[in-house]
C-alpha cells in the first residue's frame, strides 16, 4: 500500500466513525490495477471487531438480477425473518424463495436498509462491494439506494468501481479518485533494477502499481540488466487494462494444462467455494494438485474452504482467454457440481 496515506486515512475515519455508531460511504474509483481492490483489503484487515460482508462483480452474471445482492447477504440470510413482514416479503421474491416476482422495487431497497441494520446491531458492518461495474444493475441499485440513506447505523459501505467500464452505474455517493502512484513511491515498487530499467517501467506503467509489478517481473534477465530493445515492452498506445490482461494472459497460458482448467472453472464459478471449484474441476479431469502452480505463481487465494483471484483482471484473463468450448463445458461441470 505504498503512496495511499490519505486514501487509507479516508478508509479508516469511516471504520472509526462505524465504531462509535456512525455510518458511512465511499465510492473508490480509478483505472484497472490501480489499487482499489488493495484498498478494499487494507479496509477488511483494519476492521477489527467489526463484521465483514463481501461481494465481487462478475461478468458472467451481469444479466442475473439480484444475483450479487444475494451473494453478498448470503451470511446473514437468517435475519431477512427478523424483517418487517413487507420488506421480508420483497427480499424473498428477489431472492426467488417465493413464487411471487418482484413488484415493488421500493419494498426491496428498504429490506436492503434494514437488512444492513440488523445486520450492525450487534456491533459494526463493514460492506464491500468489489467491481461493482460488473454487478448485476438491480442489485447496484438497491445497495445505492441503502448507501444513499444510512445515518447513525454503524455501517461502512465501500464501492470500487473500474473508471471507463462498459457495466452497472453506480450514482449518487461520496467518490474518491485513486491516482498513480508518485515516481518515488513507484520506484520503490521495482527496485533492484538499473535505473535505465526503472525509469522505462515506470514510463509504461504511468503509476498504476499492478503495471509495475507485472510489467517489471515479467522482464528476462538480459532486460533486467540494462538491455532493452524497442519493443520489449508493450505497445505504449495499446489500453493499460488490455495490456495488463494480456500479461496475465501470458502468464496463465504457461501453466500447465490441467491448471489452466481448474483457473478456468474457479473463473467461471460464483461462489468463491474450493469445494465446487473442484469437484467441477473433477468432472473435467483435473484434480487438486493441478490447483498448486496457479497458486504458486499467486493467480489464486486460498483461505481454508474459500478461493479467491488475486486481482479481477487475472479472473477475467483465465476465462476470456479459453475457447468458448471449454467455457461451455466449464459451466457444465460447475452446474452438476
Amino acid at each position: 500500500m505504498r503512496g495511499r496515506y490519505a486514501e487509507r486515512e479516508r478508509i479508516e475515519r469511516l471504520l472509526a466513525d462505524a465504531r462509535r455508531g456512525a455510518s458511512g460511504v465511499l465510492l473508490v474509483h480509478g483505472e484497472a490495477g490501480i489499487g482499489k481492490t488493495a484498498l478494499l483489503d487494507h479496509a477488511a484487515q483494519q476492521a477489527h471487531g467489526v463484521r465483514v460482508l463481501r461481494v465481487e462483480g462478475i461478468e458472467s452474471e451481469m444479466e442475473m438480477a439480484f444475483g450479487g445482492l444475494h451473494q453478498l447477504f448470503l451470511p446473514v440470510m437468517d435475519l431477512v425473518d427478523a424483517l418487517p413482514e413487507p420488506q421480508a416479503a420483497a427480499l424473498r421474491s428477489a431472492f426467488g424463495l417465493s413464487g411471487e416476482g418482484v413488484r415493488d422495487r421500493f419494498s426491496v431497497g428498504l429490506a436492503v436498509l434494514t437488512l444492513l441494520s440488523e445486520a450492525a446491531a450487534d456491533g459494526p458492518l463493514l460492506c464491500l462491494v468489489d467491481d461493482a461495474q460488473w454487478l448485476d444493475q438491480p442489485s447496484v441499485d438497491m445497495l445505492a439506494f441503502a448507501a444513499r440513506r444510512l445515518r447513525a447505523e454503524g455501517v461502512v459501505m465501500l464501492f470500487a468501481v473500474r473508471d471507463g467500464a462498459p457495466g452497472a452505474a453506480v450514482k449518487g455517493l461520496p467518490r474518491l479518485l485513486v491516482e498513480g502512484l508518485d515516481r518515488g513511491d513507484a520506484a520503490e515498487l521495482v527496485a533492484g533494477l538499473p535505473p535505465y530499467v526503472v525509469d522505462r517501467v515506470i514510463e509504461e506503467a504511468r503509476g498504476n502499481p499492478l503495471a509495475l509489478i507485472e510489467l517489471s517481473a515479467a522482464l528476462t534477465p538480459a532486460q533486467r540488466a540494462g538491455r532493452l530493445g524497442p519493443s520489449v515492452l508493450p505497445d505504449a498506445a495499446a489500453g493499460l487494462p488490455s495490456r495488463l490482461q494480456d500479461g496475465f494472459l501470458e502468464q496463465i497460458r504457461r501453466l500447465p494444462e490441467a491448471a489452466q482448467l481448474v483457473l478456468l472453472v474457479a473463473a467461471a464459478d460464483d461462489t468463491g467455494d474450493l469445494t465446487v471449484v473442484l469437484r467441477a474441476a473433477g468432472g473435467l479431469g483435473a484434480a487438486v494438485e493441478d490447483l498448486e502452480p496457479a497458486e504458486r505463481a499467486g493467480f489464486v487465494l486460498l483461505s481454508g474452504e474459500a478461493l479467491r483471484f488475486r486481482h479481477p483482471l487475472v479472473r477475467y484473463a483465465a476465462y476470456q482467454g479459453a475457447p468458448l468450448a471449454r467455457r461451455i463445458a466449464a459451466h457444465r461441470a460447475l452446474a452438476g457440481a
